[in-house]
């Protein structure tokens, strides 16, 4: 890096609506479109997907047009009242009424005027403060002016309207009764993939240090995709000397401490629990599948026995998937549905079982975790060289993934170097502890992985009590227990155990102690871990 481009100020700032660095929505234009002609849409999306830097676009993308007057209302007026909306609607329009009494002559005022432009588009940020409630006893003032509105475009069709929300938009549906809700079109927010992450680093390769794919992948990986999290990955990453995806599990370790209100936020969002509990319910269920939910599973998880809303298995799957909780492939309509989790921060396992033993607490939380990364396995794919099929992404950036998962689980995990033996992939304690767990990761066939239990050996000191390995394949083998012991125990002069691994994910586990060459006693847990390739 040359001594110029450090002195670069950090162009990423994860808490702006405005952000330096902006990835432009595909379906920006599509959107404007349609309110250009009278259109009304409703955006659903969880925290951090990105609804008010979408709603921005859109506001920007209609002020090119010489025909439409755009509005952004980025927030409700302080004083949720019907009266305080509607002044606040006139005063975006530079409609000087003293008193205004709907938005009716709101609008008829402003298109009567001689500069007027014949079209006008609403942009409503934050539905959900327009359905709070001021007096429980009272319906909230925003289903009042919101039904209002729709009750003008009725008679003035050349007014487009979009509001954006999360799960309060179905406060408006369900429990006040809102015919502009009952309209609007449904817009969606995807999260980033692989080439809008690649596109928002695009400033490291400008100062001359490209981040490389192991590092955008983790980053991805980590997120879910989130633009927040992504674009906070990038702040933090910007000052860190080391870039790769150990470092980027470190900054989401760190996120989770300082920043528990997002991650609280990012829960309300979809999952309100005076609202309804069915979406975290039915999140749980996604979570612990095989990728496939028969509908009789998800009516149960739905029913409404808890919360003011009433959610049908459609409007939850919507809600998670707009969340980024969750891909689904195919109908929702089809028995049984495929759902399945995306990975990352917002959906790993926030609270690890009491359980006594260090080893036990390991294998516990390490099946946990495991079941989380075969349950979103197919995003750790990524296309292979020109002729090959889909690969698995580098070790590293499942190392990461486990740290981070650990880590919210409350272990303490590091990388630090091993003796002069090299690197473990994770060294972890445990509320304190001075003894230790190592975890080492593996994918089949790479990075001399038939030696895996000797490097852990290698690795073992003193305070180390237990160690596992992670070897991951996406080859499905009729006998793997056979085929793993032969290639990476058997060799090695490695006496295991094999156990029973019926309905798991796991395709073989095995139980062994070894001494290492200080003729200390080594537990190591082996795991084959297959991930399936799905869409």
């Amino acid at each position: 890096m040359s001594p110029s481009s450090q002195e670069l100020p950090n162009p990423y700032d994860w808490r702006r609506h405005r952000p330096r660095v902006e990835i432009l929505r595909p379906n920006v234009e599509e959107v404007a479109l349609d309110l250009c002609r009278g259109g009304s849409g409703i955006l659903v999306a969880g925290r951090g997907l990105g609804k008010s830097v979408f709603l921005r676009q859109v506001h920007a993308a209609l002020r090119r047009r010489s025909d439409v007057l755009a509005v952004l209302l980025s927030a409700p007026p302080p004083s949720l009242t019907v009266e305080a909306m509607i002044r606040a609607l006139a005063r975006k329009l530079g409609v000087a009424l003293e008193d205004p009494m709907d938005t009716h002559e709101v609008m008829q005022a402003h298109l009567a005027s001689g500069s007027a432009k014949p079209r006008v588009v609403l942009l409503y940020d934050e539905l959900d403060r327009y359905g709070r409630r001021r007096d429980p006893a009272l319906p909230p003032p925003g289903r009042d002016f919101f039904n209002n509105l729709e009750s003008m475009r009725r008679d003035l069709p050349e007014v487009g309207i979009l509001a954006a929300g999360s799960i309060g938009v179905f406060t408006f549906r369900d429990a006040l009764g809102s015919s502009f809700v009952a309209r609007a079109n449904r817009v969606r927010l995807a999260p980033f993939g692989p080439p809008e992450v690649a596109r928002l680093a695009r400033p490291f390769a400008e100062r001359g240090q490209s981040l490389d794919d192991e590092c955008t992948e983790a980053v991805e990986l980590l997120t879910g995709g989130n633009p927040a999290l992504v674009t906070y990955a990038f702040q933090e990453l910007w000052s860190e000397p080391r870039q790769d995806a150990g470092t980027v599990a470190a900054i989401f370790r760190r996120f989770r401490r300082s920043n528990e209100e997002f991650l609280r936020d990012f829960q309300l969002s979809f999952a309100a629990p005076e609202l309804s509990q069915a979406p975290q319910r039915i999140w749980e269920l996604v979570s612990s599948s095989g990728g496939e939910i028969r509908h009789a599973e998800l009516k149960r998880a739905a029913e409404p026995m808890d919360g003011t809303l009433k959610l049908e298995i459609r409007d939850v799957l919507d809600l998670l998937e707009a969340a980024g909780l969750v891909r689904i492939t195919g109908s929702i309509d089809a028995d049984p549905v495929r759902a399945r989790p995306v990975a990352g921060i917002l959906g790993l396992p926030r609270a690890s079982q009491p359980i006594a033993g260090l080893r036990n607490r390991l294998r516990a939380d390490l099946e946990l975790l495991m079941a989380r990364l075969h349950a979103a396995a197919a995003d750790f794919f990524r296309p292979g060289g020109e002729g090959e099929g889909k690969k698995l992404v580098p070790e590293s950036v499942f190392s990461g993934f486990l740290a981070l998962g650990f880590d919210l689980l409350g272990w303490q995990a590091d990388r630090e170097v091993q003796r002069g033996a090299g690197r473990t992939d994770l060294r972890m304690r445990w509320n304190g502890s001075e003894e230790h767990v190592l975890v080492e990761v593996k994918i089949w066939g790479r990075h001399d992985f038939q030696r895996v239990h000797q490097q852990v050996l290698d690795y073992w000191t003193a305070g180390a009590r237990a160690a596992a390995v992670v070897m991951i394949t996406d080859a499905d083998l009729a006998d793997w227990p056979a085929v793993y012991s032969d290639t990476c125990l058997v060799p090695q002069g490695v006496a295991a155990e094999a156990e029973s691994v019926a309905g798991s994910p796991v395709r073989a586990r095995f139980v062994a102690t070894s001494r290492t060459s200080d003729e200390l006693l080594a537990d190591v847990d082996h795991y084959l871990l297959r991930l399936p390739r799905r869409r």
